[in-house]
């Protein structure tokens, strides 16, 4: 991240917001922004084999579930996962609603595709708020330069200890019935050397 999204995200912005002031502050500002217990928190520029990661995940997705049934979205609709915080997922599954006015997912899968600025976080707090959803079965953490899931899937009432790491094959999310074969996940993303 660089020095001037740390300074905004940490300087000069309010603190001790609810979910629906952030909504609120939201509308009236231009960079992308998620609610980290009360206080903004400006979120990171990506680069294209990120975006190519995402776009490859919501493909797939899109083509193996049935819309009548699930909601696939990119990173533009709210994961509550606490009373005063607010996450965008890179790629999430919910259940099909009818409440078009809402805000917030019941996110049945999350994706997060690693940025170097991120890893701490995807990896850290976001894993573990993301695993105390009552909805969610399943969170994948994607590298965006080479073929390499980290998965884990809930099991009867917990989590397990240790992701499931991929690096080929594929990956099957119990819970959707899908199962993605890394070859696509990662179509077009090539390592590259600094």
């Amino acid at each position: 991240m660089s020095s001037l999204a740390e300074q905004r995200s940490r300087g000069d912005l309010p603190t001790n917001m609810s979910v629906d002031e952030f909504f609120d502050w939201l509308e009236t500002h231009e960079d992308r922004y998620e609610l980290d217990d009360g206080t903004p928190v400006m979120m990171p520029f990506v680069k294209r084999a990120h975006a190519r990661v995402v776009s490859n995940f919501d493909r797939l997705l899109h083509a193996a579930l049935d819309p009548d049934d699930y909601m696939v979205t990119q990173g533009d609709f709210a994961v509550q996962t606490g009373p005063r915080s607010i996450r965008f997922a890179d790629v999430l599954v919910e259940p099909a609603s009818d409440d078009l006015d809402g805000r917030i997912a019941n996110a049945i899968l999350i994706v997060e595709v690693l940025s170097e600025s991120t890893a701490k976080i995807d990896f850290g707090a976001k894993r573990l708020e993301y695993l105390g959803l009552d909805h969610l079965q399943a969170y994948v953490i994607a590298a965006q330069d080479e073929a390499h899931l980290w998965v884990w899937q809930r099991a009867g009432a917990g989590w397990p200890e240790a992701p499931q790491e991929l690096t080929s094959g594929e990956v099957a999310i119990a819970a959707l019935g899908v199962t993605l074969p890394l070859s696509e996940l990662y179509r077009g993303v090539r390592r590259t050397e600094p």
